[in-house]
């Protein structure tokens, strides 16, 4: 008898010094990139001789953010959901990217998760647009990063509710048992993710979806484009530091 499949959904998942950024979501003191305070002390050996010295150096440092950011290299890409020019794909899906890394979506997003500590908005979205809602960009040669013009924001999803279009995918049960369909607690789910992915990193993907419900018999065109502001000056060649902060770019 086969084992029945089991998958786990995570709301987000960060890494490394990411998860000291402390900013909150739209605050605009960050302009171009969060921060995070840093202390290193140091030692070693007088050249003369005697005791040892020491000493401890404070520092703020900035982390990578969307606008260091021109491009996603297509091997980050493990599968997009309809493929190219797949003509039957049923409108009450969603359409969606997976990334081969399980913390990509979130990994420069310039801000700390909410108070609850369930949503992060990713830094990249994925649009969903009719041939007619945008024009490509014909200077391209030009730009670091190929791009599209689309004259109405109605077509962006809404800023507030992007948190909710990306998640991780783990291929296996995070929860306490089998019979815990939500876990509560996510200082326990945490370390169960991270020993399952030092056994095998192959476990968890990461997701992006797009909310727009597809019409039949209709094409589209997917992107992939940043979510903030200093991410669309970047792509375009244009200097990051032009945006307000770093805000949602619709």
């Amino acid at each position: 008898m086969n084992p029945v499949a089991t998958y786990s959904f995570l709301p987000w998942l960060r890494q490394g010094l990411a998860n000291t950024i402390t900013a909150a979501d739209l605050d605009a003191s960050v302009h171009l990139r969060a921060s995070t305070h840093v202390q290193v002390t140091l030692s070693g050996d007088p050249v003369g001789g005697g005791a040892e010295l020491t000493a401890t150096v404070d520092k703020d440092i900035d982390l990578y953010g969307p606008g260091d950011v021109i491009g996603i290299d297509p091997r980050a890409v493990i599968r997009t959901d309809p493929g190219n020019w797949i003509t039957n794909f049923e409108g009450n899906y969603l359409a969606a990217v997976d990334f081969t890394d399980a913390d990509f979506p979130w990994r420069y997003t310039p801000a700390a998760p909410d108070q609850a500590g369930l949503k992060v908005r990713p830094w990249i979205t994925l649009l969903v647009l009719t041939p007619d809602e945008f024009t490509e960009g014909q200077d391209v040669a030009s730009r670091p990063s190929p791009y599209i013009t689309v004259p109405s924001n109605s077509v962006f999803p809404p800023s507030g509710e992007l948190w909710a279009w990306a998640h991780v995918h783990v291929n296996e049960i995070m929860s306490a048992d089998s019979g815990e369909l939500v876990a509560p607690d996510m200082a326990q789910v945490i370390p169960r993710l991270e020993a399952a992915l030092a056994a095998n990193p192959d476990l968890a993907y990461s997701r992006l979806l797009c909310p727009r419900r597809l019409a039949d018999s209709s094409s589209y065109h997917a992107f992939v484009v940043p979510t903030f502001e200093t991410g669309r000056l970047a792509g375009l060649g244009l200097d990051p530091a032009g945006a307000p902060h770093a805000t949602f770019s619709a």
